[in-house]
């Protein structure tokens, strides 16, 4: 069976069987093309077609009136209908447009997404994390003993750096004093400049202030760089 196409001046649709033309309101000046014909050519100018177009009466001339109060209905009246016809469609279009806002209004406030504190940011690499936050994975120990002429601490320890990718430099460690009682006499920070590779443990040394009435020390990394 033939397939039509149907042109409106700007647009083509189509195919269509010649059943399916009867429903798509096809006039005889409608452009029509199927496989065979070199051109669009009007819909009455096509022979199979020409019966869809027999079973219509044509349209019947708008009676003419008579007289001047006949002339005056005539113009008034439709002027009435149309304004009334754009009041609806205006108050339509109004109603549709509110309900698009409506509609999104629901849609921000129930969606998660659309709230800007819930934004996901980008994740960031390994290395990345492992920069922005050293002393997550930096720790120290170490142990201390009074200098030859007693007036230092000689602190020997370790620094493991447990980051899988990141390297860190100038390391700063706090000493904390402690009495016998577990008060905190005084704090000292040091700073180590030096480089600690991904996964590996370090040793290093310091001479650190001495405190009087000193029962223990503690150690804290409370900064590094990442290298």
């Amino acid at each position: 069976m033939k397939k039509y196409y149907l042109h409106n001046g700007t647009e083509q649709d189509g195919p269509f069987y010649i059943s399916q033309l009867k429903k798509k309101g096809i006039t005889r000046e409608t452009e029509v093309w199927y496989k065979g014909l070199s051109d669009w050519t009007k819909a009455d100018q096509i022979e199979e077609l020409k019966e869809l177009f027999e079973q219509s009466p044509p349209q019947i001339p708008p009676i003419k009136q008579q007289g001047t109060e006949q002339t005056d209905q005539i113009d008034t009246k439709p002027k009435k209908s149309f304004l009334g016809r754009n009041l609806i469609k205006l108050g339509l279009i109004a109603i549709g447009i509110l309900g698009v806002f409506a509609f999104f209004f629901m849609f921000t406030i129930n969606n998660p997404k659309s709230d800007p504190s819930n934004y996901q940011k980008p994740k960031m690499t390994i290395e990345e994390t492992e920069n922005s936050n050293p002393k997550q994975f930096l720790s120290v120990e170490g142990e201390y003993n009074e200098s030859f002429w007693g007036n230092k601490f000689k602190v020997k320890g370790i620094i493991t750096n447990r980051a899988s990718k990141a390297d860190y430099k100038d390391i700063i460690i706090q000493i904390k004093y402690y009495s016998k009682t577990k008060s905190v006499i005084g704090s000292e920070e040091y700073t180590i400049y030096e480089v600690f590779p991904p996964n590996q443990e370090k040793a290093f040394k310091l001479d650190a202030e001495k405190y009087k009435d000193v029962a223990s020390i503690k150690l804290n990394i409370i900064g590094a760089k990442p290298n």
